[in-house]
C-alpha cells in the first residue's frame, strides 16, 4: 500500500555492482600525482605504503594563503550486522 502499481510487469532497474567489485576495478594513481592535483607538494605527504598516506600538520601553514577548504575526517569504520563498513 502506498506504493505505485502498473500492470506493465516488473520495473527494470540497473544493478549496482557490490563495493569490492568497483574497488578492484579501481586504478590508483600514485600518491605524488594526487598531492600535485591538490597543489602540495611530496614534502607534504606522510606515505603509508603504495596506496596510503597523511597530510601532515604543516600543510596547514604552507597552504594558510589558499581558500578555506572542507575536508571530511574519518576516525574508523565500524562493521554494520550486514557487513557493510561505515564511518565513525
Amino acid at each position: 500500500m502506498g506504493f505505485p502499481s502498473t500492470n506493465d510487469g516488473p520495473v527494470d532497474r540497473p544493478v549496482t555492482p557490490p563495493d569490492l567489485s568497483i574497488a578492484r576495478a579501481a586504478s590508483l594513481k600514485p600518491l605524488d600525482e594526487i598531492g600535485a592535483e591538490l597543489g602540495m607538494g611530496t614534502h607534504l605527504l606522510e606515505p603509508y605504503g603504495d596506496s596510503v598516506a597523511k597530510i601532515k600538520l604543516k600543510a596547514a601553514e604552507e597552504l594558510a594563503d589558499r581558500p578555506a577548504a572542507k575536508y571530511v575526517l574519518v576516525s574508523a569504520i565500524t562493521p554494520t550486522p550486514l557487513g557493510e563498513a561505515r564511518p565513525r
